[in-house]
């Protein structure tokens, strides 16, 4: 009979003490081998009297015994575990952090996803605008070619303007405008021009008047100047050089009531009187001592010595005269 060499329970050599796993070294009292083999499956299981009786009687005879490694090692891991949990509220503060920089990052999403709205709304609007400039473009193409045509226009229309108003003027060429002279209900206006004629010693003969007749003034409705048309330009220019040299012809000359001066003058057109009025105020201005007409045109000169300009429009006076 032989004892377990852990427990010291007796047991029979290669059998198994199921409280302390130890191997039997010899057989267990009460048990012969032939009831050993007889166990069968239940030898993993199997204790002694002896063993059941200790277990019984005392339950933690049966505890697996720590060491004193298995203790340090346990208190490392806690330690360890501690020194982990420490960190732990920094930890906390870093997620709550992390919260917080995810909730601005939502933020700064939904600012973006704005942006993105706004971008995109802008971008339609610069398509829309760039479509109306390019639209922008072909209008002022187009009113371009159309002021150009405008212009050009405009140069043909000033050039037939100048052409009618010359073709007007040349169609006076041979007119002599008497101004000064009332109307009265008997009067004779061909007996009219032959009395000045036999008074400034140039009288123009019957058959050499095309026509004579009363023309409305521009500035007195009640007068009207007598315009007489004769054949040539020169008889015309003859009659009215020798009326100026005569000088302050009065009706009273005529057997007329009064004493008002008569004019005698080449007959200009309506522009050419006013440019004639601008030339006189302008010319006086500026210190010109002659302005005259001759064959219906306009002329200016500083004094005796200078040469003379001739004003044929408003474009002459900004040239001589500014």
């Amino acid at each position: 009979m032989f004892k377990c060499r852990r427990c010291e329970v007796e047991a029979r050599d290669g059998a198994t003490c199921s409280a302390c796993m130890g191997q039997f070294d010899f057989p267990c009292a009460g048990l012969t081998e032939v009831g050993w083999r007889k166990l069968g499956d239940r030898k993993a299981t199997w204790k002694c009297g002896n063993c059941k009786s200790l277990s019984t009687a005392n339950p933690r005879t049966g505890s697996i015994k720590v060491s004193s490694g298995d203790l340090e090692n346990i208190a490392a891991e806690l330690k360890r575990l501690s020194a982990q949990m420490e960190v732990l509220p920094a930890l906390i503060d870093n997620i709550k952090a992390i919260q917080t920089e995810l909730m601005e990052l939502r933020a700064i999403r939904t600012e973006f996803s704005d942006m993105k709205a706004s971008i995109e709304f802008v971008h339609e609007a610069m398509e829309s605008l760039t479509c109306k400039v390019s639209i922008l473009e072909q209008d002022i193409i187009s009113v371009k070619k159309t002021k150009d045509d405008v212009n050009t226009l405009q140069h043909r229309v000033e050039k037939l303007e100048n052409l009618h108003h010359e073709s007007e003027q040349r169609s006076r060429m041979n007119n002599i405008e008497i101004k000064g002279v009332p109307m009265t209900n008997s009067e004779n206006l061909f007996t009219i021009v032959a009395k000045i004629g036999d008074i400034i010693k140039c009288p123009i003969p019957k058959d050499k008047i095309n026509y004579v007749a009363r023309v409305p003034m521009r500035n007195d409705k009640l007068n009207k100047n007598i315009i007489c048309s004769v054949h040539n330009n020169y008889l015309k220019s003859d009659f009215v050089s020798a009326a100026k040299k005569h000088k302050n012809l009065k009706i009273s000359d005529l057997g007329l009531q009064g004493d008002n001066t008569i004019y005698i003058n080449d007959h200009l057109t309506l522009q050419n009187k006013m440019l004639l009025n601008k030339t006189k105020t302008q010319a006086k201005d500026r210190g010109f001592e002659h302005i005259w007409i001759q064959g219906c045109n306009i002329f200016i000169r500083k004094n005796n010595t200078s040469p003379r300009l001739h004003i044929k429009n408003e474009q002459d006076l900004k040239k001589f005269l500014s």
